[in-house]
């Protein structure tokens, strides 16, 4: 989606090589790591969507390369059980990253350099947020942008990664609306006329997304698909179908 600033990238480990690393508690290192492990070796059998625990999340960030420098400055989430956003029970927590935030960013997102800093370093920050989504399945929109950034931070404080499974709202409006011309956040927002309220923020974001995915699980049961076997069959078959109908040689 984003081409790589590979001049961006040379200049951040080249000023940062002769940093001195920041103390981290090995504490919270061994208990990311042991979080971390158990999801890895969780099994998940087939369930009902309506009977799930999703965490519905979001990110704020300085860029979009999370290997040429930039960070995260925000992580909200959300949960919905039982097809249900809990509205009581979120994640939300600024992060004080080692960089500045780009006017740019501050103009989209709101959040200044005052607003983060005081905020907590990145790992007590993500502690809590494994602590919060636990072994559950994710919800993101364009998840890979937010997985990598927070695998990049886990990686190089804790060597270690998410394993919890993902759900990507923008890959399921691919498949569910195939005639539109965007699946980005604003038009299928606009498209399902769900109230914007805190766009560009990870909290609102997530909100919001969290509203977007209750109403593709009622369009996934109109079309009988009810469970994660099927939900996973049937994106499979589809990304098979429109792969071969964009390639001009699918026939219904």
């Amino acid at each position: 989606m984003y081409s790589f600033p590979l001049g961006k990238y040379i200049k951040h480990i080249t000023t940062n090589w002769y940093k001195e690393k920041p103390v981290l508690d090995p504490q919270l290192i061994k208990e990311i790591q042991c979080m971390t492990e158990t999801v890895r070796e969780q099994a998940y059998p087939d369930r009902h969507l309506r009977n799930m625990r999703f965490i519905i999340f979001d990110t704020e960030t300085t860029g979009f390369h999370p290997y040429a420098g930039d960070e995260i400055i925000s992580i909200g989430a959300v949960i919905i059980e039982n097809g249900q956003i809990q509205e009581n029970n979120f994640f939300h927590e600024y992060i004080c990253p080692t960089v500045s935030i780009p006017p740019v960013v501050t103009k989209l997102t709101g959040i200044t350099d005052n607003d983060v800093q005081n905020a907590p370093p990145p790992l007590p920050v993500l502690h809590k947020f494994l602590h919060f989504i636990g072994e559950n399945y994710l919800v993101a929109h364009c998840a890979d942008f937010d997985m990598n950034f927070l695998n990049s931070k886990l990686k190089k404080l804790c060597k270690t990664k998410l394993y919890n499974p993902v759900i990507d709202t923008m890959t399921l409006a691919y498949h569910l609306l195939p005639t539109n011309k965007s699946y980005g956040l604003d038009m299928l927002l606009k498209q399902h006329e769900i109230k914007v309220e805190g766009r560009h923020t990870a909290l609102g974001d997530a909100v919001m997304t969290a509203d977007l995915y209750v109403r593709f699980i009622e369009e996934l049961e109109r079309r009988g698909i009810h469970t994660l076997h099927s939900l996973e069959s049937y994106i499979k078959s589809m990304h098979l179908l429109r792969r071969r109908t964009e390639s001009g040689y699918a026939s219904l």
